[in-house]
């Protein structure tokens, strides 16, 4: 008699609260003269570069500290290009110049994130394009190792309770991993909240503005899943 088949797929889910957040952001200018707007964003980025480096100070091996509220940051060389707009009549217009450059820039610290972004979204060239959220290479390790165990523990229970019912005992013979991916629902929420003056900027960028709230970011927990598919066949009697 042919040994009982049983074909199951197990799966894990586990929710951590992110330990990184990467902040990406653009300084942008336009107007008439070319000279202007990329001495706008060369000035504002040069502000923010020191801003940056302020809060991510290197150990003497030039590892960032522990303790350092950003991790790491980098940021795009500056990009100019101009167009010649029309009217409502299709006639041209005088040509407007555009300048931007980008940043990128890891935080360790959720609550001076917070309150840089709250102070960035003020600054006139400054955008807050979007925050994500994530956790450390180690703990992906970590959290990857975990839903395995807890994905094939799941199908040993699924395939038990079929042969369970059926008077059977069964044993895995096959496993075939189904990955495992880890997402967030959604990248960032923005409220107001107030927080004590404090001015983070260095006294070389007179031009960063002073706020007094913060932004209250609430990252949603990160889900890391697992899933696998395990054949299992009935044990033969002795």
């Amino acid at each position: 008699m042919a040994p009982l088949t049983i074909n199951v797929s197990g799966e894990s889910i586990i929710s951590r609260h992110p330990e990184r957040a990467v902040l990406h952001l653009a300084v942008k200018s336009d107007g008439p003269e070319q000279e202007t707007v990329s001495k706008d964003v060369t000035t504002t980025s040069n502000d923010l570069h020191q801003l940056f480096k302020g809060l991510s100070p290197k150990n003497d091996n030039g590892y960032s500290d522990v303790d350092a509220a950003v991790t790491t940051f980098s940021s795009t060389l500056l990009r100019t290009w101009s167009i010649v707009p029309t009217d409502d009549k299709n006639k041209p217009l005088n040509r407007v110049h555009y300048a931007t450059s980008s940043f990128e820039v890891i935080f360790r610290d959720f609550n001076k994130l917070s309150e840089i972004a709250g102070m960035l979204v003020a600054h006139p060239k400054v955008e807050i394009n979007s925050i994500d959220w994530r956790l450390t290479d180690a703990t992906k390790t970590a959290l990857g190792s975990e839903s395995r165990r807890l994905a094939i523990r799941d199908a040993v229970h699924k395939a038990n309770d079929y042969a369970e019912v059926i008077g059977q005992e069964v044993v895995a013979v096959e496993i075939n991993d189904g990955g495992s991916t880890s997402h967030v629902r959604a990248r960032y929420m923005l409220a107001a909240a107030p927080v004590s003056r404090a001015r983070v900027f260095t006294s070389a960028s007179p031009d960063m503005p002073e706020k007094d709230t913060a932004l209250d970011l609430n990252p949603q927990q990160i889900e890391f899943t697992g899933s696998v598919h395990v054949k299992f066949e009935s044990v033969s009697e002795k």
